[in-house]
């Protein structure tokens, strides 16, 4: 079942447009921080400052702008294009059987429906790593070759640095991935479903930075679910990243379980 439903995803263009616009818009953001703003940065001082604290000149700013999911202009809980393109893409896992009616030959193949979730959720597991890599892969690439980095004399922090950051960012995505799965199962509608996962991206941010400002709630505004995949993707890494990771592979699998019970009672 597993190979079937990476069949789906191989054979339609909508998640091989998703994935290409995150790797694409992984590209574009680092490209943007590493080359376009310090190539205009002396038509303003106030440019000029903000592009000298991007630079990528030391091991901490290296590790920091190698974070797949937004490199060194994302904060504690933001939204980028990569981040979306994983959410839709398992989206679409989803949605596609829906709108084409592929469920229902996947149920009468199948029956069991709790096989056909964990089914899907292993196919997009393992489609976001696919696309991870690529994330990863250019990600890292354009930080060892930006002029800062060049000018710094190449990469500072160590390979096994690079690789547990680059590494925790693609592990990540991986259960990002399967909320953007169980988003679409429980949906259905393709189009409501996106509106729904970007609407949702949009008020975690909003909902971070309300808490951050109120000192009773200020601990509350790590633990919203962007706020975790920052922590867990960014260069700190140590228990803090693990615990990140775990308590977002948690929702992931509780949004699927969801998923299963609501599939299970649904007519098709």
């Amino acid at each position: 079942m597993i190979r079937a439903e990476l069949l789906k995803l191989t054979s339609t263009r909508a998640p091989k447009i998703a994935a290409a616009v995150g790797i694409l818009g992984v590209a574009a953001t680092q490209l943007a921080a590493g080359w376009l703003l310090p190539a205009i940065s002396h038509l303003d001082p106030d440019l000029d400052a903000s592009v000298a604290e991007m630079s990528t000149s030391t091991a901490e700013s290296q590790l920091l702008a190698m974070n797949v999911l937004g490199g060194g202009s994302m904060s504690s809980g933001s939204v980028s294009i990569g981040l979306v393109a994983i959410l839709l893409l398992g989206a679409l896992l989803a949605t596609s059987d829906f709108k084409h009616g592929g469920i229902v030959t996947t149920a009468l193949a199948a029956p069991r429906r709790g096989r056909i979730v964990g089914a899907k959720v292993a196919a997009t597991a393992l489609a976001v790593l696919l696309t991870g890599l690529g994330y990863a892969l250019v990600q890292g690439f354009l930080v060892a070759v930006a002029p800062s980095t060049i000018g710094a004399g190449g990469i500072a922090a160590s390979w096994w640095e690079v690789a547990d950051v680059l590494g925790r960012g693609v592990l990540t995505l991986i259960p990002l991935g399967i909320l953007g799965l169980a988003a679409g199962i429980l949906i259905r509608s393709q189009s409501a479903t996106f509106l729904v996962l970007i609407g949702a991206a949009v008020a975690d941010v909003t909902l971070g930075a309300i808490l951050s400002v109120i000192p009773a709630t200020a601990e509350l505004s790590s633990y919203t679910p962007l706020a975790l995949v920052s922590t867990a993707s960014g260069p700190g890494g140590g228990l803090g990243a693990g615990l990140a990771l775990g308590i977002l592979t948690m929702m992931a699998l509780a949004a699927a379980g969801a998923a299963w019970v609501t599939l299970r009672r649904r007519d098709l």
